[in-house]
């Protein structure tokens, strides 16, 4: 029996059109494994409400196409939920893959998703915020708020 796999796009991560993913997701995921579905996120918050809903249809697999931020999103509800999240790195730091070692190339990511390697990682969480990579307080904390909120 394949697995459902939902990949979370956001479309504004980075610095790239993501116009062209559905059809390189297609391309380079096996039809044999997975049955996809590819649904991409319209404000703030949506990847985590659309991740939500996945848990409660019974999806396991979760990829997060965009950067840190959408990483964030989608990790933090799958915090102590039988679920696994892929990483397909679009943003314009992409530090969490990175650190795990997840191609930067598009089509590379998505080909290691064919040949899974799950692992745990720790979360971590500051007053109500989870976070799966790095944190900041001061003067980086100021300068990713300003960033986050910048074209």
């Amino acid at each position: 029996m394949k697995e459902k796999i939902r990949f979370i796009i956001n479309p504004i991560a980075g610095t790239s059109a993501k116009k062209e993913l559905p059809e390189l997701i297609r391309k380079n995921l096996d039809p044999g494994k997975y049955e996809m579905e590819i649904l991409f996120t319209e404000y703030a918050g949506h990847a985590t409400e659309l991740t939500k809903d996945g848990i409660k249809e019974g999806i396991r697999y979760f990829v997060a196409t965009g950067g840190d931020g959408s990483v964030k999103e989608i990790a933090t509800a799958l915090v102590h939920q039988n679920a696994v999240l892929g990483i397909i790195p679009r943003g314009s730091g992409n530090g969490l893959a990175r650190n795990l070692g997840i191609p930067l190339d598009t089509a590379e990511a998505v080909k290691t998703i064919n040949r899974p390697h799950i692992m745990t990682i720790d979360s971590c969480k500051a007053g109500e915020e989870y976070f799966f990579n790095i944190a900041g307080v001061g003067f980086d904390g100021l300068i990713a708020h300003r960033f986050a909120g910048s074209r």
